[in-house]
């Protein structure tokens, strides 16, 4: 069987999101084309509008319209197919035809059938389907008899029509959609498959007159196939960036808030900002920020937006302030009318910071416990082993609580360079540990809060590491699952990679990885590992450094899939994401956050305006 998903969502001037994905299952020869992404959101968003008559679809005359509240749409379902409808623009799909090449079969005409939320085009062997939920109009096929002839690519046709015009990618990894004037409107990109072992597989788009065609060679596949592109959102840059701002030095999202990091601003002074960027009511959209923060303190080379994380109402943001002290962080508290340009609600510093410990230069916040990394901190007669600082808001205000390190720490191990937080378990990452022998190997340190203390639980390292490795410059915890970046790792090539460590049922002990993220077209240089982020079953990796066609350095981000059965020893890439735009020297990937199925990407050393250096964000999401 074969099932594939379209995904429409409208945001203002009327960009619309489509996301195809596709994967199959072997039964004899039969198949089915699936959405495997986000399957368990996909699965709530159906569950909810089963029980929400605001999603079913209804009749009009021979047809059905649905309409969809929660992404401001509306679907025509008729014989000839599927019309979307949103303020300004008309977009339309049909299944035109299926099959391998250029064997194509063209598909049986059919009137749409109707159960709730659900709208069935039933064609012999061949049924296609859509589903109305929260999040979005999701299209699938299932075709339970596969093509007679398995001659060339495995092929799915769409036959496009609207006010929007395709253009496809030269290396054939994505879509670009442009209104009348040129103006690009959807990007649609990312495109990778793979099957049910992991392997990558061979997969392009194509345009064919007026047909857009999902092309996979699966004849090494064992099924399920993945097909998974992903789309970009918007592009977030700041009304008042100048060269050398560095925007995007640090991200974090959580829920329709975006937290953008800028170490350089401040008119090339390094004082630092954050910008803060809130989703519009009708979606997200290319736009510049909603609130500018600041240190009411602040002063040259404080490099406010090193580091940033949003948890809630509650934003933490570091100021390593390496020039002139030990660092400080920042916590900024919504307003109750909402994010406004505002200094600080307090400040937080450690209680035996000393000159040049780079304080601030990792933050991470969960509920009302935040973490602040200190990789330059001298512990004992050991200069810069590092520590990291937790301080606790029990309703008087943020008190720090308690101060960790490395049991087995040593001098320049850089211990706090990233940390991460969720719940009782924190994350430390020393990309200057040596690991047998190994100098600046690097690793991870678990600790675990009993509820009167913090304590080391665990060291994670790579079976598979080597001397300057640097494992651990970025790491990210969700659940029981730690990730943990080595970007120079191989050496001296600095392909990179990032290492995946689930918690066993005992508990968490030391351990080499889970798994081992990589890249499937590396090349010298890419960093991939150099920023990380986890949400669930989504794992984002950046590669800032990575080339892009003739554009070096324009940077790439991996997003990683957990397989059904769990991560295993290896597991490729489900999409690689590039900017719709990108040039150069952008570094897309310097930074990365994701929440669900949303990410931001920072691109730090992007030219904006003619302002080199000024950087921007970037939204992607499927």
């Amino acid at each position: 069987m074969k099932t594939m998903r379209i995904r429409v969502v409208a945001i203002p001037l009327f960009v619309l999101t489509l996301w195809w994905c596709a994967s199959a299952f072997a039964q004899a020869r039969g198949m089915t084309i699936a959405n495997l992404p986000a399957q368990a959101q996909s699965n709530i968003s159906a569950a909810v509008a089963r029980g929400n008559p605001d999603y079913y679809a209804r009749a009009a005359g021979s047809d059905l319209v649905a309409e969809n509240p929660a992404q401001k749409i509306r679907a025509h379902f008729a014989v000839s197919g599927i019309e979307v409808r949103s303020p300004g623009a008309v977009w339309k799909v049909a299944f035109s035809s299926y099959g391998y090449g250029e064997s194509l079969t063209t598909v049986k005409k059919a009137s749409p059938l109707a159960s709730l939320n659900r709208v069935e085009y039933r064609r012999g062997s061949v049924t296609e389907w859509y589903v109305n939920g929260p999040l979005g109009l999701e299209q699938g096929f299932t075709i339970e008899q596969p093509p007679q002839s398995a001659n060339g690519l495995l092929t799915v046709a769409l036959a496009l029509a609207g006010d929007l015009k395709a253009a496809v990618d030269d290396d054939k990894s994505g879509v670009q959609l442009n209104d009348r004037h040129g103006k690009a409107r959807l990007r649609y990109a990312g495109l990778a498959a793979h099957d049910a072992d992991g392997r990558e597989l061979r997969a392009e788009l194509a345009l064919r007159g007026e047909q857009l065609l999902l092309q996979v060679d699966d004849r090494e596949a064992r099924y399920p196939v993945v097909i998974d592109p992903v789309v970009q959102f918007a592009k977030l840059t700041t009304s008042d960036g100048q060269s050398n701002d560095e925007v995007g030095g640090s991200v974090s999202i959580s829920g329709n808030t975006v937290v953008v990091g800028a170490p350089g601003a401040s008119d090339g002074t390094d004082e630092g900002a954050v910008y803060v960027f809130v989703k519009p009511k009708n979606g997200w959209s290319s736009m510049t920020q909603t609130a500018k923060l600041t240190a009411s303190d602040g002063v040259t080379a404080t490099e406010l937006g090193y580091s940033v994380f949003i948890s809630g109402n509650t934003i933490v943001a570091g100021a390593p302030d390496s020039n002139l002290g030990p660092g400080a962080a920042y916590i900024f508290v919504e307003p109750s009318g909402g994010w406004k340009n505002m200094t600080q609600t307090a400040e937080l510093t450690a209680s035996d910071g000393q000159t040049h410990d780079g304080f601030g230069s990792s933050v991470a916040i969960s509920g009302t416990t935040v973490v602040v990394g200190s990789p330059y901190a001298t512990i004992g007669s050991n200069t810069e082993q590092g520590a990291a600082y937790v301080f606790v808001n029990s309703g008087g205000g943020w008190t720090q609580t308690a101060k960790f390190y490395a049991s087995d720490g040593a001098a320049y191990e850089t211990f706090g360079s990233s940390v991460a937080i969720a719940g009782s378990t924190a994350v430390a990452g020393a990309p200057g540990a040596s690991i047998n022998s190994n100098n600046d190997q690097g690793a991870a340190y678990v600790f675990s809060n009993s509820g009167s203390a913090w304590s080391q639980a665990a060291k994670l390292t790579a079976s598979n590491g080597t001397h300057g490795d640097n494992l651990g410059h970025a790491v990210a915890i969700s659940g029981n699952t730690v990730i943990a970046g080595t970007y120079i790792f191989p050496i001296p090539e600095r392909q990179g990679g990032a290492y995946v460590y689930v918690k066993p049922t005992t508990g968490w002990v030391d351990s080499t990885e889970t798994a081992d993220l990589t890249a499937n077209d590396p090349s010298n240089g890419d960093q991939l590992g150099f920023s990380v982020s986890i949400s669930g079953s989504v794992v984002v990796v950046g590669a800032p450094e990575t080339t892009v066609g003739s554009k070096t350095d324009q940077g790439a981000v991996y997003a990683f899939l957990k397989p059904a059965g769990g991560w295993v020893t290896t597991s490729n890439y489900a999409a690689k994401v590039l900017a719709s735009d990108g040039a150069k020297g952008d570094q897309f990937g310097y930074s990365v956050s994701v929440s669900g199925t949303t990410g931001v990407i920072g691109a730090v050393s992007a030219t904006i305006s003619g302002n080199t250096g000024q950087g921007a964000a970037y939204l992607f999401g499927q």
